[in-house]
């Protein structure tokens, strides 16, 4: 066994579950670069960096855009992803650097992540004089963005965002991207869910201004590369698959503790890898759990930074510097450090809990040995069904594939928002618009949003108004400012969470302080500070009521009536449960003096079996509220959906609501209709495995359960979902528009 695992097993307290190395592969080698009819600046660049020879990956996408072909590139991360779309883009510069105009946009999912890659491109710039590049986004001077658009840069790079409000308020850049050959969206996978929605409309814009330009995606884990960057650009694409690549070698190991709490756990690890002289990223899936494990390890003695959603721009790039240069071996992280942003040769990556996909997996495990030296994974099972799943089923998790990503080009509500910065752009007809789109637009008009002109659609006051409140792409919900007594904004949280973590009474952490929630109003919180050693945290109750609005689609499949529909889901929080902090005791359980509730609309299936006639109300309602949870917990598995992406509502008659968690719909839930029989499987797998009693976090206990886990029963629900997939009975999809759900 490997040293520094078998240090690790030495700790009673804990157990390896499982070990696993992964060797180095790299990809196939292809043809020399001076095969390849470069130009000399480019073969002088790649020399100096030791690329004598291109890999077969990258010799493919330079010759299919090279004639125009729009590509998907899957290849690991530190295996050359960036050249294979680059070259192309280099080549045309270097052939002629003094030429006129941007050539190419080279967009990444954040700022931070674009003038990270900036220097990369610049040292390929750098032996072709005349040719530059540049960055455009929100933090850059207006000196610096005239100087832009008055001698354009060959590249630019910028983010999806900049080009959302670019297109709308700026001529000169209307006029700058008119010239371009190509267009690349690197880290594609993040353009999946509701940002992804976004941004597919994003890109639908951008083509009304430019010609017949060439697209390309990259990542290193896309499951359906082709399907989804078609469904993103609009356009036919062209696979370019790496395989499965490593440039270093890699241990996975399982641990699962015995005698201490998961959070203990993780700090114990921290501990031991920070000893080791390993810098270490510590990855959780919650910013309020980031700011729990960084007050815990400052009591413990350790220094460590924090990195999430939510904190200054400035903060993030601090934290970013510190952990690249050394002066930082420790910082917790939410998923916002597992983009490609290079913070350095990091030794070991500790999960806190088992990604909620495998692709989110490999992008995390993506930041460790990336300077081919020997690197550690280290994943923390808890007592939760997901854990206990691949706890009996390791060898499972690591052979899975990647998942598809997902989108829903049908979001009302993001299509609201780009169809009146689209008429903000420049004016359109009606002949330019899908089915759908009409729909959207017809609304539109009849709320006086937008206005026909001849044939022409243009924005009105009201609908710019509207506009205004909406032109953040990182979600849908309402936006609620979280302000101090004194009137300091110390941050944002969005709807419907921004219910849940802000109502009156609640404990709040931001930035390693603790907040009493004093207020919630509209879009307004007040919160005051608590002291620094508070001893409890507070978890909010809640019910959920559905409306069904639409169907799209039903099928019978097995036992269960399925229906894919609209629903609005109505959010009301009439108290909270307090505990105490780190133990998680229960303390009391409080009733607000009012229920604070949001209203949003989203997309969903709803599941129907007969109830057992057998059974009282009370016997039904136990066996599918824990029905409703392990389908979520398979679901999560199945679809690669996060803990709080999907939401659930179960009645005693046998119904249950299961449905994406944010205004307007996901495509999660599309997902699930259509793979449904997988994540019913993998529920019954769940109930029935679990050796508790009747209920347990193993098995169908959930943290994010509004009546705080009442009124289950594991065996209950095991019996209805094993009786429902003893049926044989299949009726395919009908739509209630003529065509499948696909």
């Amino acid at each position: 066994m490997d040293e520094f695992v078998e240090a690790l097993s030495r700790d009673a307290a804990r157990k390896i579950i499982y070990v696993r190395e992964e060797h180095v592969r790299l990809p196939k080698p292809g043809p020399f670069i001076e095969e390849l009819n470069l130009p000399e600046p480019l073969i002088s660049a790649l020399k100096s960096k030791g690329i004598n020879r291109l890999y077969s990956f990258q010799a493919k996408a330079l010759s299919l855009m090279r004639f125009g072909k729009s590509v998907s590139i899957v290849a690991g991360t530190g295996t050359g992803k960036t050249e294979a779309f680059l070259l192309p883009i280099l080549e045309e510069v270097m052939k002629d650097p003094f030429s006129w105009g941007t050539r190419a946009l080279i967009v990444y999912p954040t700022k931070a992540l674009a003038r990270d890659q900036l220097s990369r491109i610049h040292f390929y710039l750098s032996y072709a004089f005349g040719s530059r590049a540049a960055v455009l986004d929100g933090d850059v001077s207006e000196r610096e963005r005239q100087n832009i658009y008055s001698t354009p840069p060959h590249i630019l790079v910028t983010n999806p965002d900049m080009i959302h409000m670019a297109l709308q308020y700026s001529e000169n850049f209307r006029r700058l991207i008119s010239g371009i050959s190509y267009v690349v969206f690197d880290d594609a996978h993040v353009y999946s869910g509701v940002f992804g929605t976004h941004v597919r409309y994003v890109i639908r814009r951008l083509k009304r201004f430019v010609g017949n330009v060439v697209f390309a995606a990259a990542s290193a884990t896309m499951g359906n590369p082709k399907e989804f960057a078609e469904a993103l650009f609009g356009c036919p694409v062209e696979v370019v698959d790496a395989g499965r690549t490593r440039k270093g070698e890699v241990v996975h190991v399982m641990v699962k503790p015995q005698t201490r709490s998961k959070m203990a756990e993780v700090l114990s690890l921290l501990k031991e890898c920070i000893e080791q002289g390993m810098k270490t990223l510590v990855f959780v899936d919650s910013h309020r759990l980031a700011e729990l494990l960084k007050l815990a390890a400052e009591k413990s003695g350790l220094k460590v930074g924090i990195h999430r959603a939510g904190l200054k721009p400035e903060e993030r790039r601090r934290v970013e510097n510190a952990l690249k240069t050394g002066s930082l071996n420790a910082v917790i992280a939410t998923p916002t450090l597992e983009l490609g942003i290079d913070i350095g040769d990091l030794d070991a990556v500790i999960l806190s809990s088992i990604p909620p996909s495998f692709s989110k997996y490999a992008q995390r495990t993506g930041r460790v040995g990336r300077r081919g030296q020997k690197a550690y994974v280290i994943t923390v099972l808890g007592n939760d069904p997901i854990s206990a799943y691949y706890e009996n089923s390791p060898q499972e998790f690591f052979d899975q594939g990647y998942e598809p990503q997902v989108l829903d080009p049908e979001n009302e509500e993001i299509a609201k928002i780009h169809l009146l910065a689209m008429a903000r752009d420049k004016p359109y007809s009606f002949d330019e618009l899908s089915p759908f789109e009409k729909r959207v637009v017809s609304f539109l008009l009849e709320k006086g949003y937008l206005r026909q002109r001849g044939h022409r659609l243009r924005i009105t006051r009201e609908g710019t108004r509207y506009l205004a409140t909406r032109q953040s792409l990182r979600g849908l919900g309402n936006v609620v400012k979280i302000s101090t007594k004194k009137g300091r904004v110390i941050g944002y949280r969005e709807m419907p969470m921004a219910l849940k973590e802000l109502h009156p009474g609640a404990v709040y952490i931001h930035g390693g302080q603790l907040y009493l929630s004093l207020l919630l109003d509209g879009r307004r919180a007040v919160v005051e500070p608590l002291p620094r050693n508070y001893p409890f945290i507070t978890k909010p109750l809640y019910y959920s009521q559905p409306e069904e609005l639409r169907v799209f689609a039903e099928r019978v499949v097995k036992g269960f009536s399925l229906s894919y529909l609209e629903l609005a889901i109505r959010d009301s929080v009439y108290g909270y449960v307090v505990k105490r902090y780190p133990g998680m005791e229960y303390v009391r359980e409080v009733i607000l003096d009012r229920e604070y509730s949001y209203t949003f609309k989203t997309k969903g299936i709803l599941v129907w079996r007969p109830p057992k006639i057998e059974w009282d109300d009370m016997s039904n309602a136990e066996a599918f509220h824990a029905a409703e949870h392990a389908l979520i917990s398979a679901a999560e598995m199945i679809v690669g959906a996060s803990p709080t992406d999907i939401g659930g509502i179960s009645f005693p008659s046998g119904h249950i609501y299961i449905y994406d968690a944010f205004p307007g719909g996901s495509g999660l839930s599309k997902e699930i209709f259509n793979r449904f029989v997988e994540v019913a499987e993998r529920a019954l797998s769940i109930v029935s495995n679990c050796t508790c009693r009747d209920g347990c976090p193993r098995c169908i206990y959930s943290p994010y359960c509004g009546n705080n886990n009442r009124v289950l029963s594991r065996r209950k629900s095991a019996l209805i979902l094993e009786e429902s997939l003893k049926v044989s009975l299949e009726i395919p999809v009908v739509s209630r528009y003529g065509k499948p759900i696909v």
